[in-house]
């Protein structure tokens, strides 16, 4: 695949900064040589036996590292085509976002029609995908946000959403707002420290915290 666009996710800039334990074992593993890039977007220039894509085909994928590369060699089912309508761009900053929310919600969540869900971090990329899986779920989820700024980013997606704008630091109307909303079957949570011990008191019998990110 011709590489025409690549996403940049925290995982890449933790891998260049060494901080990332998988990347660590793979530049390890190498040798010493490392490519960062977890997800990117181009066009098929070979294809090998069996293949159901063809020379031509503008396609999106997954890969284990080296995606920050002018060409990328991978299995076929590592790759979808790129709907119409979307740019290289846009395809290249899907994946990595939406298997996180996608298995964090769905797999490990078992979120279904008429779950209670606390999307933490909610106006950034794993929390608009999350709410995006929410609606099509049919969930009833509530969104957590630092900034009225980012309020407004999540109120305009998704208008019929409740949105909490979060302080410094926990305090006596947020958790009023979360008890107002009722126990949670699933929680998406990034924040750690005394937002995670807030969100976990919260949970319903057998809820299910799944947590994500740079804290986790």
């Amino acid at each position: 695949v011709a590489v025409g666009a690549i996403g940049l996710n925290y995982a890449d800039i933790f891998s260049v900064l060494g901080l990332y334990s998988a990347a660590n074992e793979r530049l390890e593993a190498d040798g010493g040589a490392f490519v960062p890039g977890l997800e990117f977007a181009g066009t098929v220039e070979r294809v090998g036996e069996g293949c159901d894509f063809a020379p031509g085909d503008r396609v999106f994928g997954f890969t284990r590292f080296g995606a920050y590369a002018d060409r990328v060699t991978t299995r076929s089912t590592l790759l979808r085509r790129c709907p119409d309508g979307w740019s290289i761009e846009e395809a290249a900053s899907v994946l990595v976002q939406g298997l996180t929310a996608y298995y964090g919600l769905c797999e490990l969540g078992d979120a279904s029609q008429g779950s209670n869900v606390l999307v933490s971090s909610a106006a950034g990329g794993v929390g608009l995908q999350t709410l995006e899986i929410c609606e099509a779920l049919g969930c009833r989820p509530l969104a957590l946000v630092g900034s009225d700024s980012k309020k407004a980013v999540v109120a305009e997606r998704f208008p019929g959403v409740d949105v909490v704008v979060r302080g410094a630091k926990p305090d006596a109307a947020f958790r009023e707002r979360l008890d107002e909303f009722g126990q949670f079957d699933v929680v998406m949570e990034s924040l750690g420290g005394a937002w995670f011990r807030e969100a976990l008191e919260r949970c319903a019998p057998r809820g299910r915290l799944v947590h994500f990110g740079a804290t986790a």
